[in-house]
């Protein structure tokens, strides 16, 4: 095996394969990538045996052949070489990497057989905007972090596909995103459909480097595959069943108000410093006065309180009676964070004067994004 590449080239790729490749050193071989030149093309691939990543880069091959080569150690090699041309050489058991002025050698695994998961057929798609599915991802994605590893049902995306339209969920059980890509976006060939994708193949789609494009996803029963044309990634899908989640939103509300996306962002950055252990945000709304006080209390630190200017929409509430609620400032914060425009709608509701139903915040004017935020 011999070819030149240019550095920069195969740097966006090792990078993808240094994350996936195992940190845990339970079986080597997944410690190390393989690259492969045939046909005229590059192919670089490699797995933890959860995800397998496929890339297909383009380099002037002088002689066809492949080896496994130890991911880490490759990657730190490409970063300490500063041409812009490499040629990797096969020699033996190791491979030669050479540039202008610098020649390494790096031992590789040859005769091993390579772990590799079996391609995802492709009867079943849909495509999408890779831009548009990256946007609606991130509104999603935060739960994700919180997400109870002891519930596998809510540490994955859960993808409800119509002909319509395409539907992203996740909750943490304190919070809940639902998301809609509409279909001048998005086109299927299947209906009705529901699956549930693991948060690791998710975090890797996220940090792939790819200009925008057309994504395809195939998936069969227990399989699903992110096809960007160069690079693939494949994963198996989630047996957990998501919970019934539609139940709990909230559709009518004893006090609805739009706020200021932009005021309340500047109010929330000055709240974040007076945080205590609890974390929490306070809000007490006066409807009448068409005023919310936003303010946070930190026994060692002090406190702070903001006034804010809000708009109402619906109000059940008695004449002259104080709202007053409390979110985890983060949670709450990556609500208004998801919602495009500069306006933001937020519902509550109370009943028998303690709060017994989530916060919805959304946008005034989109449908296509609701967030659910249990107070604290």
């Amino acid at each position: 095996m011999k070819f030149k590449i240019l550095k920069e080239r195969l740097k966006e790729i090792v990078y993808t394969v240094e994350r996936i490749c195992s940190k845990k050193g339970d079986l080597n071989i997944l410690n190390f990538f393989q690259i492969k030149a045939n046909n005229n093309k590059i192919f670089v691939s490699a797995t933890d045996l959860e995800i397998s990543y496929q890339a297909e880069i383009f380099g002037k091959i002088e002689q066809e052949g492949e080896v496994l080569l130890p991911s880490k150690q490759f990657v730190q090699l490409l970063d300490s070489f500063y041409e812009d041309e490499l040629t990797l050489e096969k020699n033996g058991n190791s491979v030669r990497i050479k540039g202008d002025n610098s020649v390494s050698n790096l031992v590789g695994l040859i005769e091993e057989e390579y772990p590799v998961i079996s391609a995802v057929e492709k009867n079943k798609y849909f495509e999408v905007d890779s831009g548009i599915f990256e946007d609606s991802l991130n509104k999603v994605f935060s739960n994700l972090r919180t997400a109870d590893l002891f519930k596998p049902e809510l540490s994955g995306v859960y993808f409800i596909l119509t002909k319509k339209d395409l539907t992203l969920v996740t909750t943490d059980t304190l919070r809940l995103s639902e998301t809609k890509i509409k279909s001048q976006f998005y086109t299927s060939n299947i209906d009705d459909t529901k699956i549930l994708i693991p948060k690791k193949i998710i975090q890797e789609y996220l940090a792939i480097k790819r200009k925008p494009t057309k994504l395809s996803i195939f998936f069969e029963e227990h399989q699903i595959s992110f096809d960007l044309g160069s690079q693939v990634l494949i994963t198996k899908l989630m047996s957990a069943e998501f919970p019934d989640y539609k139940r709990i939103i909230p559709e009518e509300f004893n006090l609805s108000i739009h706020i200021e996306k932009d005021s309340i962002l500047k109010i929330l950055k000055l709240n974040k410093v007076f945080l205590d252990q609890t974390k929490e945000v306070r809000f007490k709304i006066n409807p009448t006065q068409k005023q919310a006080e936003i303010y946070s209390k930190n026994e060692l630190l002090g406190e702070t309180t903001n006034n804010l200017k809000i708009n109402i929409i619906e109000n059940v509430l008695r004449e002259n009676e104080i709202f007053e609620i409390g979110f985890n400032h983060e949670f709450f914060q990556d609500g208004i964070l998801a919602v495009e425009g500069e306006k933001i709608f937020l519902g509550f509701n109370q009943s028998n004067g303690e709060t017994s139903k989530p916060l919805v915040i959304k946008s005034p004017i989109e449908e296509d994004f609701i967030y659910i935020l249990m107070p604290l």
